[in-house]
């Protein structure tokens, strides 16, 4: 009641479709005051209905999904949330490798908006937390990948034709590797795993084949940087 009665007194107060600064207040605190009183009933009675560890559960959900910066139609997510393998080339120390981490993002529960943490480890054995989002413009698929509480390096993958019945989508991906060099890399994700290495710095075998995989997967219908003239 509170909050309509705080859109009602700014209807009421308007003049030639203006409010008054004092009016624009007086209406934003009990609008506002509405809406806390609001939100407590529902708090209430869902922690009557159920126990308080559903209740911060449901709080903890509501909170990431409006928090997150990268949304998309709820709908569109769906056929991204799965445990996703995935696949890319970066460099260490000079040398260029596959490296293979996870993506689980089943476990992600935001509304309208994907992100997980996870753990990499580098060569040195340092393991750093990393904050995955992924979001879905028409038929791209976006994921942006950065350490916990770090923006400085962001990752940014780009999959062209993401329609979600595939098992494995190839892309493209921005970002500075270890040995500090900006490159445009090859990323893979998919269902499964395609090769047997566990997850870091792949063997050269494995290496070998996903670079027979990209190229068949990734050209077949993407060309990177055509030439004019």
């Amino acid at each position: 009641m509170t909050t309509g009665f705080g859109v009602s007194f700014a209807a009421a107060t308007e003049d030639d479709g203006k409010i008054s600064l004092v009016n624009q207040e007086i209406s934003g605190v009990l609008t506002a005051v509405g809406g806390g009183i609001v939100g407590a009933v529902i708090s209430i009675m869902v922690a009557r209905a159920s126990n308080q560890e559903t209740l911060q559960r449901m709080t903890g959900v509501l909170e990431g999904s409006l928090t997150s910066t990268l949304r998309s139609d709820n709908a569109r997510l769906a056929p991204v949330r799965h445990l996703w393998h995935h696949y890319f080339v970066t460099t260490v120390r000079g040398r260029s490798v596959w490296r293979y981490e996870q993506y689980p993002f089943h476990l992600s529960a935001h509304v309208g908006s994907l992100a997980v943490e996870i753990d990499v480890e580098s060569d040195m054995g340092i393991v750093n937390k990393y904050l995955v989002e992924a979001f879905v413009r028409h038929e791209r698929l976006i994921v942006v990948s950065h350490k916990a509480h770090d923006e400085s390096n962001v990752f940014v993958e780009v999959y062209p034709q993401f329609g979600g019945e595939l098992s494995e989508y190839f892309g493209l991906g921005f970002v500075r590797t270890w040995d500090s060099t900006n490159i445009v890399t090859k990323v893979v994700v998919s269902r499964l795993p395609l090769v047997s290495g566990s997850i870091g710095t792949l063997t050269e075998h494995d290496c070998a084949e996903l670079e027979q995989i990209w190229e068949l997967g990734f050209k077949r219908q993407n060309e990177v940087l055509p030439d004019c003239g």
